[in-house]
């Protein structure tokens, strides 16, 4: 059974189609990249996926069960999560302080606890630190973990954002261009951080621009344009595909 098994979903919005009878599955332990044009229909899959938005019609599997038309806090609760293209922050606070928030936001502290001082409620508060303190490591924030988010070049806004989606302890993680808008430098780090969260168990669906980013580091690339898949493959397999080429790749800069 796949992790996440998208059903023929189509998702209108008035006459216009942005997903059309789209299939998609992503494997447990997979890094999956989601590919194609602007407006090809990628970010409205996630919207639907994650229940920003409910589709017109088909169905969305995740570990078995339908959550399709779920509220996205519900599908975030059982272990899919994803991030957005405009990174959403707390600015006026650190690194550190904004991934401690998240942290204490999974942990779902008990308020009244928190009033008379019970034990628990402090243990609570000292795990999410701990862990906060984890999850900055394991990002390559550490050395920025007292900067406030504001004054973050934009590779490191981005991994923050990649940061505090990790405080969900997610079983499925979709990243939504996650090095748009990077320079080399920061691109290098990105990628290195994805794959390292990755090996570390986390089941990645990637969709990314920067097409050598997704060749690189996917198993697995699905191919989307105008609210379809028109193909599906090993990386290798899609640099390849003459649908692929001709409906977005282009040229051979892309393909090589």
């Amino acid at each position: 059974m796949a992790l996440l098994e998208v059903v023929k979903v189509t998702k209108r919005f008035g006459g216009l189609e942005a997903l059309k009878d789209l299939d998609l599955q992503v494997e447990s332990g997979e890094l999956a990249g989601l590919i194609g044009p602007n407006g090809a229909g990628k970010s409205t899959l996630f919207n639907v996926i994650s229940g920003v938005m409910r589709p017109t019609s088909g169905k969305i599997f995740f570990q078995g069960e339908d959550i399709t038309g779920m509220k996205p806090y519900r599908i975030a609760e059982k272990g899919l999560v994803r991030t957005f293209q405009a990174t959403k922050l707390f600015m006026n606070l650190s690194v550190l302080a904004n991934v401690e928030i998240a942290c204490h936001i999974a942990a779902k502290p008990n308020t009244a606890g928190e009033v008379i001082g019970l034990t628990s409620v402090k243990q609570r508060e000292n795990e999410a630190q701990q862990m906060a303190i984890g999850i900055v490591k394991k990002t390559g924030l550490e050395t920025v973990s007292g900067e406030l988010a504001k004054n973050l070049p934009h590779g490191y806004q981005r991994a923050l954002g990649v940061a505090i989606a990790l405080a969900t302890r997610p079983k499925l993680l979709c990243l939504d261009e996650p090095v748009t808008g990077m320079n080399i430098e920061e691109t290098r780090f990105m990628t290195e951080l994805i794959s390292r969260i990755r090996q570390e168990g986390t089941t990645i669906l990637l969709i990314e621009h920067t097409i050598r980013v997704v060749m690189d580091i996917c198993d697995r690339i699905t191919v989307v344009n105008f609210g379809k898949k028109i193909a599906e493959g090993k990386p290798k397999e899609i640099k390849s595909n003459k649908d692929v080429i001709e409906a977005y790749l282009g040229t051979e800069e892309y393909v090589t």
